[in-house]
């Protein structure tokens, strides 16, 4: 798994981050070039300099140029005796490999206090940003200087900036990708050459957390790689794999290998008060948080639908049991869904040789023991071949992506628990494999649900919806202060939205605001649909409560008005995310999303715990 590393560096152990690091990663800007080409050694620099004049490098926002074999120097640089310091770097510099220059605007940062900035960075809003608070303060140290409002360092950025930062790092690592096919053992060094933190730029910019943040999120999304199932030991072809645990997969799997990268921070101690050093620290920890339960979800989506199979993420529910001693864990098994009358849920499993599962996952923060919690509720269907409504076959294969909800929970409370978010939240996985034998429901069947309505099928297609109900009316039981629902439900989700925002319904005109503001700062958006009255009577049934699918309706808001019949009058939240969980039609597509969403409100609500 991709990680970072940070160290507060003096001159004394700011090289030590270069020590094993293929690439050297400088941001610059036209002014700041002649100040950072000071600590390189004589014959590197105008080797440099001849490289910049051969590409036109000059520097400015987007211009990249990566420089290599710069160790061949070293034997040639004779040593600076009236500048220890530049000639100990200097030195070093002369080791690396690769150095990457790239070009960024710093007046979004500037634009906080300098009067005159940039026409982009001036169109931005310079209001505070909860998502800076979002992405720091979620520290267990109830004293942090972080939950105080009144620190100006939480008051420099805006979720515009951050948005376009991460633009800016998504290309610059793109062109990185394409040039190295690599993004292991990438540095980030922050070369000063002066005493105050006013003169020296790039070091001013990363205490601010967004920054930080948008450079983090970007390495670890490009880095990402799905190890696969590829072994030179053995084929896996032929492995039985009906219950799909058998110790001969993974086996398989423990051989593929475990590709790694760490992007390591090296920023002058000398330039960062306190409050500052916390703030980036807090910083990291959230983002390697984030990546961390993202990779897993990715990781879980990719995984065939032989191997990631209900009984597959009830192990995975349990796995977080262990890990965290905040974090609890019960499975429901088919036996028990039947008692509790779960019928939607069992119908859609119905033609399935794999068992359905519903882990129920409670992480509890201290002394919010007996505090309503939120409840997470995540699809996860481990294959959908439509049933008997059978989907086309072209592309059917990219169904094992249809549990990327359940993942997205997952990921969710393993983030929360390893920040220590102060809120309470019950995580429901929603597991079942919708498939086709003699026992599989049918289009016309009617069904009575655990809430005790009726629904008339329509389509075996519509699955989710069954699905998520039943789990819908079962997480009420818990009090909660609000029911969010993940899924990738709808194709008409896609046609709306594309790839680029999550389709957001809810009952609850406050948390819906709370979602579109919590994606705003997250740069994960959502984007609210209606759920108004009209729309219902597209579902409304000759033979039961409501059909599960609407007729000459707009898809998404039918699967909306659907759910919400579940809901009730609790605060209720669906996000669809057919087409921002992963790319239709594309393998190896699956993007961790809405994690960042989520785990950002839920922050939101942990800080207002904390007051």
């Amino acid at each position: 798994m991709i990680k970072s590393n940070l160290i507060w560096a003096n001159e004394s152990n700011k090289v030590k981050t270069l020590d094993d690091s293929d690439c050297l990663l400088i941001l610059t800007t036209p002014e700041l070039l002649a100040s950072q080409l000071f600590h390189f050694s004589t014959p590197a620099k105008t080797y440099i300099e001849q490289v910049f004049d051969d590409e036109g490098f000059a520097g400015n926002k987007g211009q990249c140029v990566l420089l290599q074999g710069l160790k061949a120097f070293k034997t040639s640089y004779i040593p600076d005796t009236e500048n220890s310091g530049k000639n100990k770097i200097s030195q070093q510099l002369a080791e690396v490999k690769r150095v990457l220059f790239y070009g960024v605007d710093f007046a979004l940062f500037e634009a906080s206090d300098a009067p005159n900035v940039s026409s982009r960075a001036s169109t931005l809003s310079k209001t505070n940003d909860p998502s800076m608070v979002n992405r720091s303060s979620y520290a267990s140290d109830s004293n942090s200087a972080f939950y105080s409002k009144s620190t100006s360092d939480l008051k420099q950025t805006n979720a515009p900036a951050f948005r376009y930062l991460e633009q800016q790092f998504d290309a610059l690592f793109k062109k990185l990708k394409s040039v190295s096919g690599t993004l292991e053992k990438l540095s980030f060094m922050a070369l000063s050459t002066t005493e105050t933190a006013s003169n020296d730029p790039v070091n001013t910019i990363a205490s601010h957390s967004p920054f930080l943040s948008a450079l983090l999120r970007s390495y670890f999304k490009h880095g990402y790689h799905f190890k696969g199932y590829k072994t030179n030991n053995s084929s896996i072809c032929n492995i039985q794999t009906r219950n799909g645990n058998d110790n001969a997969n993974n086996e398989a799997i423990n051989q593929a290998p475990d590709i790694r990268g760490t992007l390591s921070l090296a920023l002058d101690a000398k330039h960062f008060n306190n409050a500052q050093k916390r703030l980036v620290s807090h910083t990291i920890r959230y983002e390697s948080a984030l990546n961390a339960a993202m990779t897993w979800a990715k990781d879980l989506a990719h995984m065939p639908a032989n191997l990631c199979t209900p009984d597959y993420l009830a192990e995975q529910a349990l796995h977080l049991e262990q890990s965290f001693n905040t974090v609890s864990c019960d499975i429901l098994n088919e036996s028990a869904l039947k008692q509790l009358g779960m019928n939607g849920y069992l119908a859609v499993n119905a033609g399935s040789q794999f068992a359905a599962t519903m882990p129920i996952l409670r992480y509890t923060a201290k002394g919010l023991e007996n505090s309503p919690p939120v409840v997470l509720i995540g699809k996860g269907v481990t294959f959908d071949s439509g049933g008997i409504t059978l989907k086309r076959s072209p592309d059917m294969r990219h169904m094992i992506y249809d549990m990327a909800g359940a993942g997205c929970v997952l990921g969710v409370i393993q983030a929360v628990a390893t920040l220590g978010l102060n809120i309470n939240i019950v995580g429901i996985v929603a597991s079942a494999d919708n498939a086709i034998d003699g026992k599989a429901y049918r289009p016309g069947d009617i069904i009575t649900m655990h809430s005790g309505k009726t629904v008339e099928v329509m389509s075996t297609d519509a699955e989710g919806r069954m699905l998520m109900a039943d789990a819908i009316s079962y997480a009420k039981q818990f009090s909660p202060s609000v029911i969010i629902d993940i899924a990738t439900l709808t194709g008409a989700a896609i046609s709306a939205l594309g790839h680029k925002a999550t389709a957001l319904f809810s009952n609850a005109p406050a948390l819906e605001s709370a979602l579109v503001e919590a994606g705003e700062q997250a740069n994960d958006r959502c984007w609210p649909f209606p759920l108004w009255p009209e729309y219902q009577d597209a579902i409304t049934s000759q033979h039961a409560d409501m059909m599960n699918t609407g007729i000459n309706s707009p898809g998404a808001i039918s699967a909306g008005c659907f759910l919400s019949r579940f809901a009730d009058g609790t605060p209720w939240a669906h996000l669809d995310v057919a087409g921002t969980a992963f790319t239709y039609t594309k393998s190896l597509s699956a993007t961790g999303r809405p994690i960042p969403l989520l785990l950002s409100y839920l922050s939101s609500c942990a800080i207002k715990n904390n007051q």
